[in-house]
């Protein structure tokens, strides 16, 4: 469902639904705390520890939430918009600002930027300033604003409207339009890639989509998919995903050559994203349990001759090869000494008997069943085999 938010945990494979019910909005910036916008004009955060509600003076339209906490609710009823700031889980309102303007409702801003557009009626967009909650002048414009998006680092803001075949950048430091970019038919839709490399333009007719480069502000190419929620998208690696009958097909950015091919992935809900694997664990959970030897490894230094004793010095003892030393077998380590002497009481190999071999780690006596020293490390691993044969049997 396109409307109710919905946690993937990665690291245990579980899958959490905060909320059912239709939700206007569904924004996040860090993809833990989930915001939306009730039917009935209240504002939700959904977090894994909890759901905070907030209920506007009048009916909330949009939020837009900032990295640090910050949360816009953009709201009003009928020609009067009003825009709040606050910081959840605190319902109290820190600001507010009456727009000069009556709001249509698209709307776009940046996480780490302090800009915050949203289309109005005239039509024109208007900025608001986020940490001031002051609003800026408008930027007219000559048909009805029909989407908004802005890169990751909120420097640009890319500006369709439902009349035309241009595109318009806005600078948010400029609050003007720096530049125009002509599409070959009217557009429809933005999607933006998370990295800031490309910008997909849905043509309003047809499976066309452009392929803009941000770097350049210019049309790097055409490419044909179905336009979804998912798909077409940009890949973290920079290729390119499109929709290909039952299949789906990676695109290399600078040829549009076909990479990579996902058999019947069409069928599937796709959603890219960079994971660091599993959480870090404390260095002591990761050493390797170390059991003592059946021998001392090494032994202590003779003591030296007292002085004037007659006696002469001994000779220094030759260092011992350890790869000659042989290869010990171990079969099970536990901290039950009947438990591992009915372990080695099943393990006969070609007439050897396996013994128990008790020592001490951290503290804690432990029971190793073991069998050798055997000469080589095949020796070795080919007895293992067999006990372990033996020991289920």
């Amino acid at each position: 469902d396109p409307d109710s938010p919905a946690w993937i945990d990665l690291r245990v494979g579980s899958v959490t639904l905060p909320h059912r019910g239709g939700l206007k909005g569904i924004t996040s910036v860090d993809g833990s705390s989930i915001f939306g916008v009730g039917d009935d004009g209240a504002v939700l955060r959904f977090t894994p520890t909890g759901t905070w509600l907030f209920k506007p003076p009048s009916p909330a339209r949009a939020v837009f939430p900032l990295s640090g906490g910050t949360l816009l609710v953009l709201g009003g009823s009928g020609r009067v918009s009003r825009m709040w700031r606050m910081r959840p889980p605190a319902t109290k309102i820190l600001d507010s600002l009456t727009l000069p303007e009556t709001v249509t409702g698209a709307g776009a801003g940046a996480p780490v930027a302090d800009r915050v557009y949203v289309a109005t009626s005239n039509p024109s967009l208007l900025g608001v300033r986020a940490r001031r909650l002051t609003s800026t002048r408008s930027i007219a414009f000559d048909h009805i604003i029909s989407d908004i998006v802005a890169t990751p680092s909120g420097d640009r803001f890319y500006v369709i409207t439902d009349s035309s075949n241009r595109m318009s950048v806005v600078d948010q430091y400029q609050d003007r339009v720096s530049r125009t970019i002509e599409l070959t038919g009217r557009p429809r839709d933005l999607r933006v890639d998370p990295f800031g490399r490309f910008l997909l333009v849905r043509a309003a007719k047809g499976d066309e989509v452009w392929v803009v480069g941000i770097g350049t502000d210019q049309v790097v190419g055409t490419i044909h998919s179905v336009w979804r929620g998912d798909v077409p998208f940009v890949a973290p690696d920079g290729a390119i995903a499109v929709s290909d009958g039952r299949d789906l097909a990676f695109l290399d950015p600078a040829t549009f050559h076909e990479t990579r091919r996902a058999s019947g992935g069409a069928s599937d809900f796709w959603y890219p994203f960079l994971w660091n694997g599993f959480r870090a664990r404390a260095s002591a959970l990761d050493r390797p349990v170390q059991f003592p030897s059946d021998s001392p490894a090494t032994a202590p230094p003779p003591a030296p001759p007292k002085r004037d004793s007659g006696v002469a010095p001994a000779a220094p003892t030759q260092r011992v090869d350890s790869s000659r030393i042989g290869f010990t077998v171990s079969f099970a380590a536990v901290l039950s000494e009947s438990v591992a002497r009915d372990q080695a009481a099943k393990i006969v190999v070609e007439g050897h008997q396996a013994r128990v071999v008790t020592g001490t780690t951290s503290g804690v006596t432990v029971y190793r069943v073991v069998l050798g020293p055997y000469a080589t490390r095949d020796e070795a691993e080919r007895e293992r085999m067999i006990g372990i044969e033996r020991a289920h049997a």
